[in-house]
């Protein structure tokens, strides 16, 4: 049934450590050991979780060493591990490196059932590599004892945030518990999902398939894979929503027959589960393959629709608020589709994790991308569906479409806060949402100094009035005099006084680059926090 964390902590290595935290999760499964090596928050760190499959399940080490004294930096850390689907993290050093266990971390970890494991402190003798070495020991000692794929594997997904949970997940678990590459395809043979083990394997699945026809049951043989004698097991999935085909590549050992039989049901069940209709070919499923950057299947999808990938460099994601979603959820495809088929030559739109998804070349006869989007957005609220919206254009390749993805995800609600008014936006400005975010999740020092190109205005006695007139002019007038006052509800001339007073408490006049970018971000900083 695997290991829990509540087992391993009955280690000689862990007996002398203590759960600081998140006792909730002490009955997760542990499929493996990682270490947290790059603890620093920011852009790298953001990457790296975007950019690399992650399949759960791991305990993970650290000493959290390049966040030791920022909370904030240890609680993000946190947030990301348990997203991810990691399932505990052992702390070293602490009382060395980070003084203490701080408080908002364990409440953290306490709300995320997120245990945490804090080795003896004070102590300099500590190695990870005692923790490592019996922790998979533990693993494989279990493995062998009994082959439970299906409970592990299925039981790990299921602990997974519900856009994880799918049958590509669930394939590179299995790759990572039998050791071995595996690529499924359809009835027909075409490539659905393939994962190389260990990752840094290159291989062309479609070569590995290609001569061998599809059939019922099962059959093995040799072959020569990226330089590589692999031995090689296909095994019919007949009995899953869609007829499938599974491949198993193993170098050295073939697999045993109980867990291919087990792999193979693994599989099934998942398709069942979390994909209906894996092997069917639906516009959804390229959505999810584009966003998800997964080119084997983009490849196949775009081939059978007849659609030139290669040719989309501009994205909508439009988000629905209060109660019309369900109608929005509906309609919304349909209804972009029908609005861009005159401009491009290549559509793909859909609903994906609860959003409008639309994909387009945008041929410069298009028009104005912002005023053709804002268009979209009147047209639902016409319709009692009020939205908000990001346009994206000049995406050079599928990642860089993946990344605004998660950017315009992650940094919409703020953008609504930075921008109150506006319902239109451009990927520069979640981009610019994302970053405002990033300096307030540093701590009060970054966000105090991002803070500081204002604090002249906060010695007047009429601080939030001048505050309230630069951050209007700044971030939703576009400088503009006129729109300032309508929004005020001020005369123009009043707001010219202002903007001259603050001119003189700044130093230098209001607009004058440089310094109107550390303004800009101030006042945007200044809404974030306080509205």
């Amino acid at each position: 049934m695997g290991v829990t964390i509540r087992e391993l902590l009955e280690l000689p290595c862990l007996k002398g450590a203590h759960v600081a935290a998140g006792a909730a999760g002490l009955d997760r499964v542990v499929t493996s050991v990682s270490v947290l090596e790059y603890s620093v928050t920011g852009n790298v760190q953001d990457a790296f979780y975007e950019e690399n499959a992650w399949s759960g399940g791991e305990l993970v080490i650290s000493a959290l060493a390049g966040v030791a004294h920022d909370v904030e930096a240890q609680c993000r850390n946190v947030r990301n591990l348990a997203a991810v689907g990691e399932v505990g993290l052992v702390l070293f050093y602490v009382g060395i490196l980070i003084p203490r266990v701080d408080e908002r971390v364990q409440a953290l970890c306490d709300e995320l059932g997120f245990p945490l494991i804090v080795m003896p402190e004070n102590r300099l003798n500590l190695r990870y590599s005692e923790v490592i070495c019996e922790v998979f020991e533990r693993i494989l000692q279990d493995r062998q004892g009994t082959v439970s794929l299906m409970s592990d594997v299925l039981n790990q997904v299921a602990g997974l945030r519900e856009h994880q949970r799918s049958v590509d997940t669930v394939l590179k678990m299995l790759s990572d518990h039998v050791r071995s590459s595996a690529v499924l395809t359809d009835a027909r043979g075409r490539v659905l999902n393939a994962v190389a083990w260990p990752r840094t394997l290159e291989f062309d699945p479609e070569c590995v398939v290609k001569d061998h026809l599809p059939a019922a049951g099962s059959s093995r043989w040799e072959q020569q894979v990226a330089g590589r004698q692999m031995a090689v097991c296909r095994i019919a999935i007949e009995e899953s929503s869609t007829p499938m085909q599974l491949f198993f590549l193993t170098e050295g050992e073939p697999l045993s027959t109980e867990l291919i039989r087990q792999g193979v049901e693994v599989v099934r069940l998942a398709a069942n589960l979390w994909s209906r209709d894996h092997a069917q070919v639906v516009v959804s499923e390229l959505v999810r393959a584009i966003l998800k950057d997964e080119p084997i299947k983009m490849r196949r999808l775009a081939e059978i629709f007849h659609i030139d990938v290669a040719s989309i460099h501009s994205m909508w994601v439009v988000e629905c608020e209060g109660g019309a979603k369900e109608k929005f959820l509906q309609c919304a495809p349909e209804f972009a589709r029908e609005a861009l088929a005159h401009r491009c030559s290549t559509v793909v739109a859909d609903v994906y994790e609860g959003a409008l998804v639309a994909f387009m070349d945008w041929p410069a006869a298009a028009g104005d991308c912002a005023g053709v989007t804002a268009a979209l957005v009147e047209h639902f609220a016409a319709q009692g569906m009020e939205c908000s919206a990001v346009f994206c254009q000049e995406l050079p390749d599928t990642t860089a479409v993946r990344e605004a993805y998660l950017t315009i995800r992650e940094s919409l609600f703020d953008g609504r806060k930075i921008w109150p008014g506006q319902r239109v936006f451009s990927l520069q400005e979640a981009r610019f949402a994302k970053r405002c975010r990033g300096i307030v999740e540093r701590g009060e020092n970054a966000l105090q100094e991002g803070m500081r190109p204002l604090s002249p205005l906060k010695a007047e006695r009429e601080e939030a009035e001048l505050c309230r007139t630069l951050a209007v002019y700044l971030l939703d007038a576009a400088q503009n005099v006129s729109d300032t006052a309508d929004r005020l509800f001020l005369h123009k001339n009043t707001v010219k006084y202002r903007l001259q007073r603050i001119s003189a408490r700044l130093g230098s006049r209001v607009g004058k680059l440089p310094e109107l970018f550390e303004l800009y971000r101030a006042c945007a900083l200044e809404r974030l926090v306080n509205s």
